[in-house]
């Protein structure tokens, strides 16, 4: 008997990428693709799953009127973003842990960016409040079944989350330059993922 994955994502482009570059990996697997919860468990019938493969990032149904942040409102905001010259300003004769107070400054830089990413997220009503619905969904309905994200937009907060959640695990999309180098990244990665899931379900 094939042991079912099911595999949540709000994406076509995802939901093309599992079927044509990751389920041919392994034939003793079955995917089951859906964008929600229910439509999982519709699908699912009586059936039994193995596991489950859950995007994190996805639409908020609370963001009524979902908009993208105009450019001049990023670029004010970018413009008091440290730069460079912040990070190498007067380095060379800081006194103390110079390394340390490098990769500070540095992150100083990373991390405003990953504000700006997040709160433009948010506005277009994409964030992780998608994917940790359905791991709650999953844990109370099929409790004891493994679960795992799937995502490429995770960052260090949102591991967190995912971890104090419950989650078993955390997996990285492939990302290429454009949607053919991105399909056929994951086809190079789909082996080594599914080898993955393989270990993880009971």
């Amino acid at each position: 008997m094939k042991r079912i994955i099911c595999f949540i994502d709000d994406s076509k482009f995802e939901h093309d990428l599992v079927r044509n570059e990751i389920a041919p990996c392994d034939p003793e697997m079955e995917f089951i693709q859906a964008h929600t919860f229910e439509e999982v468990r519709n699908i699912l019938g009586t059936r039994a799953p193995g596991l489950f493969l859950l995007d994190l990032w996805g639409k908020d149904e609370d963001v009524r009127a979902p908009y993208i942040t105009p450019r001049e409102e990023l670029e004010k905001k970018i413009a008091g973003f440290p730069t460079l010259d912040h990070v190498y300003e007067g380095l060379d004769d800081f006194n103390g842990d110079v390394i340390n107070e490098y990769l500070k400054r540095l992150f100083a830089m990373v991390d405003s960016w990953r504000s700006l990413f997040e709160d433009a997220c948010n506005r277009v009503g994409q964030n992780r409040k998608y994917g940790l619905f359905n791991l709650r969904q999953a844990r109370e309905h099929y409790p004891g079944v493994p679960a795992v994200f799937y995502t490429r937009k995770s960052m260090i907060s949102d591991a967190v989350d995912m971890f104090k959640a419950g989650a078993d695990g955390l997996y990285i999309k492939p990302t290429g330059s454009n949607d053919a180098e991105t399909s056929r990244l994951t086809r190079a990665y789909a082996p080594e993922l599914v080898n993955a899931l393989r270990k993880i379900m009971p």
